[in-house]
């Protein structure tokens, strides 16, 4: 069996595994309940009136952001609904006038995709990527992004595994097409394991994919623009950066070393989406095949 099938069917084991009852202990039977009532929840073609509610709520009253909303409720009453959903139900509610977008935390919000007047040539949209990259199956699906420096001076690269939260932080002189795809490539051919695919917006320092993903041997795929949400992880890494990098703070007194270090704190650090394990930790346990109870 290939390394990928090794992966998705220890993934398959872990969330079974995950199915745990009051007691804290796995059985069979509890887990088959479990499964048949996801099952019929999933027929749905949406949440019932209730959860709705709690939606609306949640939105106009806490302005909380979809993706908070959809693992609040997974957390606190077991119900799966789709950040993706939630805000495809505001862009419904704001087309029929209603006051959702106004409360979204950005302002008023359209999930209309915006069309792109860039001049990235052959971009493969988001739309096209597939359910194992978009429902986090795998280790080797990576987002890609850049932190630029005040004024435009100097840039770092992030990268980020959407699976384990493993980091990736590169310092570049510059925000260039060329010195981007270069330092891409460097780094994923001494990155140890598969990768798969990369996601990026679309500023114009992303303009070689081609290079980058011929050379690699890899899918390449953009979002849509103006949709950070749809790049979730890499915006959550770039906020933890500026922990140790204050935004207005001048790259020039920033050294390899240094981002060397942030990378390492960030990887050693407990995630409560791994279940408080670390992204090092996470990955060592993947690819080492031991138990690990994570539903993801």
């Amino acid at each position: 069996m290939s390394s990928v099938g090794n992966v998705s069917c220890r993934l398959i084991i872990y969330r079974e595994l995950s199915k745990l009852n009051d007691s804290g202990i796995y059985d069979h039977a509890y887990a088959q309940q479990l499964s048949r009532s996801n099952m019929v929840r999933h027929r749905h073609q949406g949440p019932d009136e209730k959860t709705i509610s709690i939606i609306e709520a949640k939105i106009m009253n806490e302005q909380w952001s979809p993706e908070q909303i959809s693992g609040w409720l997974k957390v606190n009453h077991d119900i799966h609904i789709s950040h993706t959903w939630i805000y495809k139900y505001v862009e419904q509610d704001r087309q029929e006038e209603g006051e959702l977008s106004d409360n979204m935390r950005r302002g008023k919000y359209s999930f209309q995709p915006r069309e792109y007047k860039g001049k990235i040539k052959n971009r493969v949209t988001i739309d096209q990527r597939p359910d194992v990259i978009n429902n986090r199956e795998r280790l080797g699906d990576f987002e890609i992004d850049l932190i630029v420096g005040p004024k435009n001076k100097g840039a770092i690269l992030t990268v980020i595994d959407r699976l384990s939260r493993h980091c990736m932080i590169e310092k570049l002189s510059s925000k260039g097409s060329k010195e981007v795809k270069s330092t891409i490539i460097n780094l994923f051919k001494k990155h140890k394991g598969k990768s798969h695919s990369i996601t990026t917006d679309n500023g114009n320092e992303f303009m070689l994919h081609e290079s980058i993903a011929k050379a690699l041997n890899i899918d390449y795929y953009f979002a849509h623009p103006y949709a950070s949400y749809e790049r979730g992880s890499i915006e959550n890494l770039n906020g933890l950066i500026r922990q140790y990098i204050p935004k207005g703070k001048v790259f020039d007194d920033i050294d390899h070393d240094y981002i060397k270090i942030i990378e390492t704190k960030l990887n050693t650090r407990p995630r409560k989406i791994l279940n408080f394990l670390t992204p090092k930790e996470f990955n060592e346990k993947m690819k080492s095949k031991s138990g690990l109870r994570l539903q993801v």
